[in-house]
């Protein structure tokens, strides 16, 4: 009896844990449920068991994983998390396929596929070459500079390695030195490019990475922007003077020893004479310079030399006559001032400034009437003082002599 009681509750302890497992697992599961579903990272394909004689001339890219994990697995994943590899333990050279194999580093991720199932590589031998560093110059020096030698590259030769494929079509090794930027002796660190009969060389490594290139560069000439200064001799004419001068070029560049160039601020022309000139004068002279001392242009010099008239001013007292018929005139005399250059003025004469007032079909009277001075050419009528003048007109009385005319007759 005893035996058959034990046997009843064993049996039922197991149903009740049989029944809670089944709870506890259909919770779980409730609460983290399983997720199938493409991994969103490629994961990288790595080469393993490649002998060191050996390696991989392409890229063996990646594959892509569908996986099943919970919840809390997605959540933890990362791409590092998995792996994938190729076993080449057994290849040679050559075109080779094989198996890639995915592994993840989280037990309860299960791996349900991946793609592409196998990739391939081309396995090929590795070589070791020593070859020649070269400088390649691009442009040349600036003006006044040179390079003193050959550029000294150290060290003049690098090892190259890499797939032989690729190390039989290298020959060279370049560093690019800009020259048109040096004025001094530089000495720079350089990543050198392998390079064959058609150009660059990829998929190949170097040692060292970089050389040290050393251009000496020493200043023979110097060179600087000087003006133009124009030697003017002698006066012009008389009435005249020197208003300015114009030369083209305004300024020159020189070149030379630094040593002739430091004093120097300016070039001058050759002499420029104006003795007696009345007017403008353009001439084409040389520039001078010292020996040693060129142009980078070497042109003469065209100079203008401005000559303009002094300005000037007369007074002059001039008779006042009647004009269009007969009267007195009071004042007789009348002050003009005159403006214009000094030889215009120099060549009126006396008798060139003329002072009248019109009576012209006026009859006999006192008038007041303006004094007029004729037009001179290049002449100003600067004032008449006075403006104007009294002119009487007499009766003319039949068989008075002189025509009637009043004493003193018409000023």
């Amino acid at each position: 009896m005893r035996s058959v009681f034990r046997a009843v509750l064993t049996w039922r302890f197991a149903l009740a844990l049989v029944v809670a497992i089944v709870l506890w697992v259909r919770l779980t599961i409730a609460q983290n449920p399983e997720r199938e579903d493409i991994y969103p990272t490629d994961i990288p394909v790595e080469v393993r068991g490649l002998a060191p004689t050996l390696l991989i001339a392409n890229e063996t890219g990646a594959v892509r994983v569908r996986i099943s994990a919970p919840e809390d697995s997605w959540r933890r994943l990362q791409g590092s998390s998995f792996r994938a590899t190729i076993d080449l333990s057994q290849a040679g050279p050559g075109l080779q396929q094989r198996e890639v194999m995915v592994e993840c580093s989280d037990p309860d991720v299960r791996l349900v596929s991946h793609s592409p199932p196998k990739v391939a590589v081309r396995v090929e031998e590795t070589r070791t070459v020593e070859i020649p560093v070269r400088v390649n110059e691009l442009g040349t020096v600036p003006f006044g500079f040179r390079v003193v030698g050959p550029p000294l590259v150290t060290p003049d030769r690098i090892t190259v390695s890499g797939p032989a494929s690729a190390i039989e079509k290298v020959t060279e090794a370049f560093v690019s030195v800009r020259m048109e930027e040096l004025k001094s002796t530089v000495e720079r660190s350089l990543k050198p490019e392998p390079r064959g009969a058609s150009g660059a060389v990829s998929s190949v490594r170097i040692e060292p990475q970089a050389v040290t290139v050393t251009v000496q560069v020493e200043q023979i000439a110097g060179s600087k922007v000087v003006p133009v200064v124009p030697v003017v001799r002698g006066q012009p004419s008389a009435g005249h003077w020197l208003s300015g001068v114009v030369v083209d070029p305004p300024t020159v560049q020189i070149v030379g020893e630094p040593g002739l160039l430091e004093p120097l601020a300016v070039l001058s022309t050759q002499e420029i004479d104006v003795s007696g000139a009345q007017g403008d004068q353009v001439r084409t002279v040389t520039i001078v310079r010292p020996a040693g001392v060129s142009l980078v242009r070497d042109v003469p010099a065209t100079v203008r030399v401005i000559v303009a008239a002094l300005p000037g001013q007369q007074t002059r007292d001039v008779a006042v006559t009647a004009v269009g018929g007969t009267g007195v005139v009071s004042p007789l005399v009348v002050t003009v001032t005159l403006v214009g250059s000094q030889p215009q003025l120099q060549r009126v004469a006396i008798g060139d400034v003329l002072a009248t007032v019109d009576v012209a079909g006026l009859v006999p009277g006192t008038y007041v009437l303006p004094v007029v001075i004729a037009p001179l050419e290049g002449v100003r009528i600067e004032r008449i003082d006075p403006l104007t003048a009294s002119v009487t007109i007499a009766v003319v009385v039949e068989g008075s002599p002189g025509d009637g005319a009043l004493p003193g007759g018409t000023r």
